[in-house]
């Protein structure tokens, strides 16, 4: 037994991780696929432009009215907190909830009559928030069954929804249900969205990641989209496959993009971060204390784990071929 990890023996549970951090961690290898991350400026905020969807989290993106707009709709606690919020206090959580709603509403993927799907749903705001903007919510997990099932899969959320609700919502179109993400038990072409927010690299590796994708893709009508966010590695180390997390180069997100034959990306990848970005990174334990503190410090962008820079990714995907139940003179 490695000596750091008896040093761990009665110490309470909440500096173990901070413990544990300080052992030894070899150097990580480079990634040898061909996809990078760059470092450059970014481009300034065009509001007479679609906004970029399939991207990294950048700091920058607080300064686009779009996602601060959905920031704030999405966490009005939060506001009333601090009124000017989610100024100074920038998390990536926070970016994904927002690029979520605005691409579906950019994409004009849902309406009054929409099914939107969840995997790995947890208690997470966007799952309440689409409820007032369609038809049924499906939200997803394996509910109390994880070692995140504490923080983001409470088992009560099975039984009692509203006491998980941050955010003004219609509960009679919220469905929760426990289900593992790889083996999603709809039938074919069920939903007109099916999402997935920081899950799919908790799912078993790349090929988790993958069953899971394809998964979503199966229970999506054509035409309809499947939108993901995962983790992209940023500092060029090799790919990441840990217990319960795995962390992906940017060659892996690409590989992964492309690995369902009827999922087509909505546009390119953008995989450059700004410099700002990568100003401030944050150790995974230090973030997890935060977590369980409930206290932040901001901003709360790239998170390093076993020397592996990392950020969230957000890819959006359309469904390929006709929806069976579309005739020729409808198309």
């Amino acid at each position: 037994m490695p000596a750091w990890t008896r040093d761990l023996a009665g110490i309470p549970s909440t500096l173990r991780l901070r413990v544990a951090a300080r052992r030894p961690v070899p150097v990580a290898p480079p990634d040898p696929g061909e996809v990078s991350v760059r470092v450059r400026d970014p481009a300034p905020v065009d509001l007479t432009r679609h906004m970029p969807l399939n991207k990294l989290c950048e700091l920058e993106d607080w300064l686009d009215p779009r996602r601060v707009a959905a920031i704030r709709r999405c966490l009005p606690y939060l506001v009333a907190i601090q009124p000017d919020f989610p100024s100074r206090m920038e998390h990536r959580k926070h970016w994904e909830f927002a690029q979520l709603l605005c691409g579906l509403e950019q994409l004009s993927a849902v309406d009054a009559g929409s099914l939107v799907l969840s995997v790995g749903a947890g208690h997470e705001e966007p799952v309440y928030e689409l409820t007032n903007h369609v038809r049924w919510v499906f939200a997803t997990d394996v509910y109390g069954g994880t070692q995140f099932g504490s923080l983001e899969g409470d088992g009560r959320m099975l039984v009692s929804p509203d006491r998980f609700a941050r955010v003004p919502y219609q509960r009679n179109r919220l469905v929760v249900q426990w289900m593992d993400g790889l083996d999603l038990r709809y039938e074919d072409g069920t939903f007109e969205v099916a999402f997935s927010l920081s899950s799919i690299e908790h799912f078993g590796g790349y090929d988790g990641a993958q069953q899971a994708l394809q998964q979503m893709a199966r229970v999506v009508r054509p035409g309809g989209v499947v939108a993901i966010a995962t983790e992209c590695i940023l500092n060029g180390a090799s790919g990441h496959r840990g217990r319960g997390l795995a962390l992906f180069t940017p060659s892996e997100i690409g590989e992964l993009a492309g690995s369902c034959s009827d999922l087509e990306l909505v546009e390119p990848i953008d995989f450059g971060v700004s410099p700002a970005t990568m100003s401030k990174v944050k150790p995974l334990s230090e973030a997890l204390l935060e977590g369980r503190r409930h206290v932040t410090d901001y901003p709360a962008i790239v998170l390093e784990h076993r020397r592996r820079q990392y950020t969230s990714v957000f890819l959006f995907f359309r469904k390929l071929g006709r929806d069976a139940g579309t005739t020729a003179s409808g198309a």
